[in-house]
């Protein structure tokens, strides 16, 4: 799991969740109150594939809002050995 996030609030942090296909992955289901802040963490880990994980990387997190369409938090990074 080379990408992961983590949910932090008041009350406390949520996760690491990782990317669907590298075992279960459970919805955060946490609902942020109006006027709430809350921050979101996304940890990439270049190593976690090995020397054959060089090159270009796009990862995605999404933050569903209610009936809004979700939010996409992107990223890119080039990996070199």
């Amino acid at each position: 799991m080379c990408t992961s996030a983590r949910l932090f609030t008041r009350d406390g942090s949520i996760g690491p969740f990782g990317m669907p296909g590298h075992g279960f992955v459970p919805a955060i289901n946490r609902t942020v109150a109006p006027g709430e802040e809350a921050t979101v963490e996304v940890v990439f880990d270049p190593a976690a594939h090995g020397p054959a994980g060089v090159g270009r990387v796009e990862r995605s997190v999404y933050v569903e809002s209610g009936n809004a369409q979700p939010l996409e938090l992107s990223f890119s990074a080039t990996v070199t050995p």
